[in-house]
């Protein structure tokens, strides 16, 4: 009587594979450990969202791809029950259809899945930022581990000494100190300074607010007062086209009588009648440091603010040009 193989034809193992007319066994972290050499505690830890930073890089990776490769699928449920969290974080951004929250949610949901962890978007109207103890139902009711919050302004009421749960303010600076992810702002405003200095420019003006209303309302007060200054950076790319729209229809030329840089990036700002100079921030990075520095909070270690300041650089386009005078 033989002895059955336990590989396949070239002697590998066929853990995992289909069977000939069945369907495919579901596979263990027995399985993957295996597969990848080294203990099914090792496995677990990895799978089920550890840090893991006792475990080299490259295993880390190894565990992850065997697991999709094998198509390994978690109880979900049963591992929430067993580390008493859900897995998930509540992302609160104001204004979706602006493509900068994109460009940083990116960043933000692919930290997430390399940590274990998935996030649910949801939209508050900027004028009604809200504290974070209004969103204590989303844990209390086991929908979410923290909050990543990018609403929240300096609003008196919210800094009344309840942390509520776990969370931190996105690009925000809040009124709770040591929760704040932000980006390095006065570098940006220094390139920005600095580049127009360089070509001639003595008056400025810095515009911001989060919508196209906002961009043309400044732009129109800013062109009644006077001196008029010669180059103006804009803090959202929303605004820009506001503001582009009444320099417009002042019939204020771009660049010949108003430079113009967005302190906001985007493929956009190149297709535009005039295109437009930018500041690119790390906003990717700036996601991903949010996701981290959530994990830190919800895991009960000590943690502070934390400034993003690379990668910043300036993409030179057509809206900048010397001041008037200098150009004659």
């Amino acid at each position: 009587m033989g002895v059955e193989s336990p590989g396949g034809p070239d002697g590998r193992s066929t853990r995992g594979a289909p069977r000939p007319g069945g369907p495919r066994r579901v596979s263990r972290l027995v399985d993957i450990a295996e597969a990848v050499g080294v203990h099914v505690s090792t496995v677990s830890r990895v799978l089920n969202g550890d840090p893991a930073q006792s475990i080299r890089p490259e295993i880390y990776e190894r565990i992850l791809t065997t697991a999709r490769q094998q198509g390994y699928r978690p109880n979900a449920l049963a591992r929430a029950l067993k580390r008493r969290r859900t897995g998930t974080f509540a992302f609160v951004v104001p204004l979706l259809r602006n493509p900068i929250w994109a460009r940083l949610q990116r960043g933000a949901l692919q930290r997430a899945r390399e940590r274990g962890y998935v996030v649910m978007i949801m939209e508050e109207p900027t004028e009604d930022p809200r504290p974070p103890g209004d969103y204590c139902y989303l844990v209390e009711e086991s929908r979410a581990d923290g909050l990543l919050l990018a609403t929240s302004l300096r609003v008196p009421e919210h800094g009344s000494g309840v942390s509520g749960p776990p969370h931190v303010y996105v690009n925000r600076r809040g009124p709770d100190r040591g929760n704040d992810v932000i980006m390095d702002e006065p570098g940006a405003v220094r390139m920005f300074l600095d580049y127009a200095a360089g070509l001639g420019h003595r008056r400025f003006a810095l515009l911001d607010g989060p919508t196209e209303d906002g961009g043309w309302d400044a732009t129109t007060r800013m062109l009644r007062r006077g001196p008029r200054p010669t180059v103006c950076g804009v803090g959202s790319l929303n605004q820009v086209f506001g503001v582009m729209a009444a320099l417009r229809d002042a019939g204020v030329e771009v660049p010949g009588e108003m430079s113009v840089v967005s302190f906001d990036e985007d493929e956009c700002l190149a297709y535009l009648e005039v295109p437009v100079t930018s500041v690119s921030m790390p906003l990717p990075e700036l996601g991903v440091a949010a996701v981290d520095a959530l994990i830190t909070r919800v895991e009960g270690a000590h943690a502070g603010d934390v400034v993003v300041r690379e990668p910043m650089k300036l993409l030179k386009r057509g809206s900048v040009a010397p001041p008037p005078s200098r150009a004659r």
